[in-house]
This record gives C-alpha cells, structure tokens and sequence, in this order.
C-alpha cells in the first residue's frame, strides 16, 4: 500500500491513496492546504497543526491520518520592549529563526525582517512566524504593515489575514 507523509514540523499527515474516496472534504475544508492541481498538493505548512487534525478528523474514508511528530517541539516567543520586538521560534530548545517589528503608534507595528536560520530551512518556519504576529495582531486588536519582504509575500497571498493590514 503506498503511503505518504506531509509535516508542518509538529504533525505529521499521512494519505493513502488507495483509501481515498475523493469526497473533496478535505479540499472544501482547508483550501490553503489541499490543491489537487499542485505538487506537492498537501502543503500542512498553510494551516495550524491544530486545524490540520481537526480537518483530518473529518475524512470519510480514513484516508488522511495524523501521525504526531513527537520528537520535535516547536516553540515561538515574544519579545517586546514597548519601542520594538519580535517573535522567536525555537525547534527543540534551538534558536530557528526571528521575525522583528517595530510599533508605528499604539495599534500598529511594522514588520521590518523575517529570517530562518539555514538548517532550518524549508520547514515553514517564518510563515509560522508572521501567522502568529497575526494572531497577535488579532487577539489585541492590532493592525500590521508588512515591509519585510517575505511578510508581504505571505499577506498578499492569503486573504485570511487582510483583516489585520494596515
């Protein structure tokens, strides 16, 4: 039987073909991460893990599973000082990777720099980064610019997030 995996760093999704029914529950249900017309079409990088099992939990055919990546623990924290900041994420106990702001007034900042240290590359970590500035952002009322680059590239393609643009 052939099986396949898709990791975001903390879950593991697993799809058997063989088992799928093609009932497109998956697709309607998280769109950002299932494209059948791409490659790879399971991008578990474009959710939180917590969607991603509550999605998987709803596959009719058991052909999409999660398999817990428990050796690897991803941790992302803020740090702020009142005049800038940034959200750290750390991969077992390591430093992975920084995305730094500055506050533009007392309901906005600006992301100014987004990076991922290179052995820790292609693990979607700095969208991690930016999606939890976000969920910041949105927990505090709180309104973003994204002048990094890479922040930009991550908010002019998810429309989910408009809400909290400055």
């Amino acid at each position: 039987m052939i099986k396949k995996e898709y990791s975001n760093g903390e879950v593991t999704i697993v799809w058997k073909p063989e088992k799928c029914i093609h009932a497109g529950v998956c697709v309607k249900t998280l769109p950002k991460v299932y494209n059948p017309k791409e490659k790879p079409w399971i991008k578990p990088e474009n959710a939180s893990s917590e969607e991603l099992i509550k999605q998987v939990s709803n596959c009719p055919s058991g052909a999409l599973s999660i398999k817990q990546d428990s050796k690897t623990m991803v941790k992302i924290d803020r740090e702020d000082d009142g005049k800038k900041g940034r959200f750290v994420i750390y991969d077992n106990g390591e430093f992975a990777g920084e995305m730094t702001f500055v506050w533009a007034g007392e309901a906005r900042f600006i992301i100014d720099h987004t990076g991922v240290e290179e052995n820790f590359g292609g693990k979607g970590f700095g969208k991690k980064l930016v999606m939890e500035a976000v969920k910041y952002a949105r927990n505090n009322n709180l309104k973003i610019l994204p002048l990094c680059p890479f922040a930009k590239k991550v908010f002019d393609k998810d429309d989910g997030i408009e809400d909290v643009r400055a």
